[in-house]
């Protein structure tokens, strides 16, 4: 699919076609004039019946009250890295689908193991799909997971998503009631720069090898797919063959899933933490993956961080204009005119000064709680009366009917508003593939009468449209017909969409 947003031939209009040029001075529009917004009040619902189901996962494991302690090259208990392995060992399992071999460990005594998308990839019927559960991979082979022992056994596939880079299997032994040693969660929240790890998995097809290292860093992002995944970064040496394969404290608890190297590197792996995975596991079970985050706040973007922030050290940072009740920010203690000036970790400081560098920052931030998981947490470092507050949001989903809305400008740069009942673009995400279309500004006004063929009548047909749209996650184009503010129609055969 092309990428480069540009006329083709096939647009059949009764008004001129849209051509290239820079048409994006609109951010305001997206800003709500001086106000981001990241979350708002609950408003009623869509019906259930358009949105995607729960998915039928077995009930999912939680860490133990005391998981996740950092330790030494020795932990407090005394358990040495050798103690520590032994104890994981009956835990992870080699898979092996077509044409990939990987790991897995088992989070569950009754068989439920967890491993990257990219590792059971080839066993899928549709691989190109965002999100795979068991109603839509009918087509999907078995997968044959081998313990340490040298035991075998199939496993099936419950879910997977592929921008995340998870799956989860299910063990099939012959007698359905056996159970199975499950691994110690941690938490991955609780890891520190430095700390010791080992990683489990099977590098060039050599089962069950041991890597020891250390958190290189945290909150790597830009990675995956889902640019927004908070990563491990390791220096532990990962191989082809250690993708899917637990990464573990020397508790031996799990804290990641191995999931990446970088291409002529050496030292230098990342793991997906085990806090994203579970949130990301539970969200598909309450069937809230399909929604984005919000944390329930107004941001005021124009707006300096003034000099106390200043004096701290801080150029760059999102004053909260708005905390709404109720809602993640407000419960995590959270109040209008609090400054955020750092998110997992980092300073925005990176952004520079002045207006522009808060626009963008604004802007960025937007994006990054959008594509947090419902059930994550955020770490944000807040400034108050001069002083510097740690709060971590436990991020919400965004509701079903502000959706669309976030939908419609991710995925095709359109920000709507609901007038007379139904959804009108009333301007153009800056830095959108379509701002980069001459004359992109008459959409302005239009309603959204087809997609890919669908009639869009409601704003229930749209959310049903972009959810599926979203589901598929590609990057290309699509069949779109608007109907003018002068009551003329517009047919873009290749409208351009971002992933």
């Amino acid at each position: 699919m092309r990428t480069d947003p540009r006329p083709a031939s096939p647009i059949h209009s009764r008004e001129p076609a849209l051509g290239l040029a820079a048409a994006a001075a609109v951010f305001g529009v997206l800003l709500g004039g001086a106000a981001v917004f990241i979350g708002i009040q609950q408003a009623p619902s869509i019906p259930s019946s358009v949105l995607p189901g729960p998915i039928e996962i077995p009930e999912l494991p939680r860490p133990a009250a005391d998981a996740g302690t950092a330790c030494e090259q020795t932990c407090p208990q005394g358990q040495t890295l050798v103690e520590a392995v032994a104890a994981t060992r009956e835990t992870v399992v080699t898979l092996r689908s077509k044409d990939t071999v990987g790991a897995g460990v088992v989070v569950d005594e009754t068989g439920l193991v967890l491993t990257n998308f990219h590792v059971i990839a080839g066993e899928l019927g549709d691989p190109s799909r965002r999100v795979l559960d068991a109603s839509t991979t009918n087509e999907s082979g078995v997968v044959r997971a081998r313990f340490a022992d040298g035991r075998e056994l199939p496993a099936v596939l419950l879910v997977a998503d592929r921008d995340q880079d998870i799956a989860l299997l299910h063990l099939r032994p012959a007698d359905s009631a056996e159970r199975f040693k499950a691994v110690r969660l941690g938490r991955s929240s609780a890891l520190q720069v430095g700390e010791g790890v080992f990683s489990v998995g099977t590098p060039l097809g050599l089962d069950h090898s041991v890597s020891q290292g250390i958190v290189a860093a945290l909150g790597r992002t830009h990675i995956l797919r889902s640019k927004q995944t908070p990563l491990i970064q390791l220096d532990a040496s990962i191989n082809v063959g250690n993708s899917g394969g637990p990464l573990f404290n020397l508790r031996g608890e799990l804290v990641g899933v191995t999931t990446a190297t970088i291409e002529r590197a050496q030292g230098i792996a990342f793991a997906i933490p085990v806090d994203h995975v579970f949130a990301l596991l539970r969200a598909l079970k309450q069937g809230e993956l399909a929604s984005s985050g919000q944390i329930g706040v107004e941001v005021d973007s124009l707006a300096p961080v003034g000099a106390d922030a200043e004096l701290l050290g801080y150029r760059n940072g999102l004053v909260l204009q708005q905390v709404f009740p109720g809602q993640p920010a407000a419960k995590a203690g959270l109040l209008a005119g609090d400054i955020i000036v750092e998110a997992r970790g980092q300073r925005f400081d990176a952004y520079g000064g002045g207006e522009a560098a808060r626009v963008r920052l604004a802007r960025e931030f937007v994006q990054t709680v959008r594509g947090l998981i419902p059930g994550e947490t955020l770490p944000l470092t807040v400034l108050r009366d001069k002083q510097r507050l740690p709060v971590n949001v436990v991020v919400a989903a965004a509701p079903a009917d502000r959706q669309v809305f976030i939908d419609a400008d991710e995925l095709l740069g359109l920000q709507l508003e609901l007038k007379d009942g139904r959804p009108v673009v009333v301007g153009l995400r800056p830095l959108a593939p379509i701002t980069r279309w001459r004359g992109g500004e008459r959409l302005v006004g239009a309603t959204i009468a087809q997609i890919a063929g669908v009639q869009v009548q409601s704003l229930v047909e749209l959310r049903t449209v972009l959810t599926e749209l979203r589901q598929l996650g590609r990057q290309g184009m699509v069949a779109i017909t608007f109907t003018l503010k002068n009551g003329r129609e517009l047919s873009i055969a290749d409208f351009p969409v971002s992933p």
